[in-house]
């Protein structure tokens, strides 16, 4: 893996990076039924193996390679190995002259094989997945020391090379192929500069317009808590959701990084207009060290992103609707810009205009401390002080109890008050602002995730803060059914039950949470 500065070269006239629209309330949906996988497919994921993937990296990692340099005895020897498997695998040339190497001056090569796509109208598609088999041999400038000694490259980047490989096997046990055709890449010189793929894209084997996504694997030999970064998400409408369909059976965590700089191999397809994704496990203390080596790598991690990597390729390849479609405007959005987005205030309105003391585990309800003026509440007669002990037709439990309650209720709604010197309770009639948060949750949307909503706020005390939805959390499903657009979320939730699953997923798992309407909640009337 190559570092660069922290710059984006890619110059764009588009302007705004997203449109967020807020909803004042919200939720739905259920789960999706997963798609019957056949045995076919099921024997291909399963062929991916830890130990196979272990060998791979412990050959291209043996010292006897030097460390594959590009353009030495150890970097041709490792492409002469790459191309020995493609051949016992039998997937079809796709270098030049009916060959597997795509050779470039001064003494580089590509290394490139293909799985033709099975349908006739959707063959001509494909999809490119890749990694770089070079590293920096016996270290010099790009080391960090010390030099003068093998770096191996395990990690870096024998991991991915040894990923892609082991992807492209598990493609031939399938009974039928996919598809689109699937061009399984591995770049050369990418450590001095992404030289392998910028060559390809510049002089590509087959027509650059007939690509439609690109996938890069670079150092995918140290999982560490099930954590998994994935770069370019933005760059294709819908990738975030495409990745987390695929991750339903792993315990893998998504990092979907909004930064996407020309520092690996799957950037100079983006400069071409393509969508791309990296998979990426993390910098460690042996990058570009001779440490970096392959009894240090999670060979069973690997495993785990292979067959990850497997369900994408599959998906894309085999879908019959559109590839997702390119945004060049990803090139412009940064880390600092997500946590600006994410910094933003998405509480909704208040509808009473009381301040309030959690007294209830001393004396039951909530004593209001403020009272606006002209407010609702002071409109109602509500006075500070005063101790509320229902409110809706229900008993206030404590403070995450009245905001759930006041959140939920319909207007006008009554209270019951303890006021100071009064023997009785009083009872009072409030009209609310704004309408009922009948599930307890603010919303928006975002331009690069067709099809979802994400959560923007959650209510203490609703039906979604008790079963557990926060702040992020990704909706896909309604009822059990996709919505195309915020116009479709709103159309569905308006008839939603009172006890509803979601398909829920929070960096790239997902799980389904059951809404429930408590039975005297008095917003289970609400539209």
């Amino acid at each position: 893996m190559r570092s660069f500065p922290r710059h984006c070269s890619r110059l764009s006239t588009i302007g705004l990076l997203f449109v967020f629209f807020c909803g004042s309330w919200l939720v739905l949906a259920p789960a999706a039924e997963k798609a019957e996988k056949s045995s076919s497919y099921l024997a291909a994921l399963e062929s991916i193996k830890a130990d196979e993937l272990g060998q791979c990296v412990d050959r291209l990692a043996d010292a006897d390679l030097e460390g594959r340099r590009a353009g030495t005895r150890g970097g041709l020897a490792a492409a002469k190995y790459l191309a020995k498997q493609y051949e016992r695998l039998g997937l079809q040339k796709a270098g030049t002259n009916e060959n597997y190497f795509q050779p470039f001056a001064p003494n580089y090569r590509n290394v490139l094989a293909i799985l033709p796509g099975s349908d006739p109208q959707l063959r001509d598609q494909v999809i490119v997945v890749g990694a770089h088999f070079d590293h920096i041999g016996y270290g010099g400038r790009r080391s960090l020391g010390p030099y003068g000694y093998v770096h191996p490259g395990a990690d870096d980047n024998a991991s991915g090379t040894s990923a892609v490989l082991e992807a492209a096997e598990a493609f031939t046990v399938l009974a039928v192929a996919p598809k689109r055709s699937i061009l399984f890449a591995h770049w050369d010189a990418e450590e001095i500069g992404l030289l392998g793929s910028k060559h390809w894209v510049a002089h590509p084997t087959i027509p650059l317009k007939r690509v439609v996504a690109a996938i890069n694997l670079d150092m995918v030999g140290r999982l560490r808590d099930e954590q998994l970064f994935l770069y370019g998400s933005r760059s294709g409408y819908g990738w975030r959701r495409l990745v987390s369909f695929q991750n339903d059976d792993s315990a893998l965590r998504f990092d979907f990084s909004w930064t996407l700089k020309p520092n690996a191999d799957h950037y100079p397809f983006f400069e071409r207009d393509i969508p791309v994704l990296m998979f990426h496990t993390g910098l460690h203390k042996d990058y570009h060290r001779p440490s970096d080596v392959a009894k240090l790598i999670n060979t069973s991690g690997m495993a785990q992103v292979t067959r990850l990597l497997f369900g994408v390729l599959y998906d894309l390849a085999d879908r019959p609707s559109a590839i997702p479609g390119f945004r060049a405007v990803a090139c412009h959005e940064t880390t600092a810009m997500r946590k600006a987005i994410l910094s933003r205030k998405a509480k909704p309105a208040d509808r009473l205009g009381v301040g309030w003391v959690d007294d209830a585990a001393v004396v039951g309800g909530v004593r209001a401390s403020i009272v606006a003026p002209d407010s609702p509440a002071d409109r109602a007669g509500l006075r500070v002080g005063d101790r509320i002990v229902r409110f809706a037709g229900r008993e206030i439990r404590g403070d995450d109890d009245f905001f759930g309650i006041v959140a939920t209720a319909e207007s006008p709604a009554s209270l019951t008050v303890e006021r100071p010197g009064d023997e009785k309770p009083l009872d009072l009639t409030v009209k609310l602002l704004g309408n009922p948060l009948r599930w307890g949750i603010t919303w928006r949307v975002d331009e690069a995730e067709p099809g979802t909503v994400i959560l923007s706020h959650v209510v203490p005390g609703t039906p979604a803060a008790r079963a557990g939805l926060v702040v992020g959390d990704r909706i896909y499903q309604v009822g059990g059914h996709d919505f195309a657009d915020e116009a479709e979320f709103a159309r569905r939730i308006k008839t939603a039950p009172e006890s509803l699953p979601l398909l829920v997923e929070q960096d790239g798992r997902l799980r389904i949470v059951i809404l429930q309407i408590q039975q005297t909640d008095p917003a289970k009337r609400a539209a």
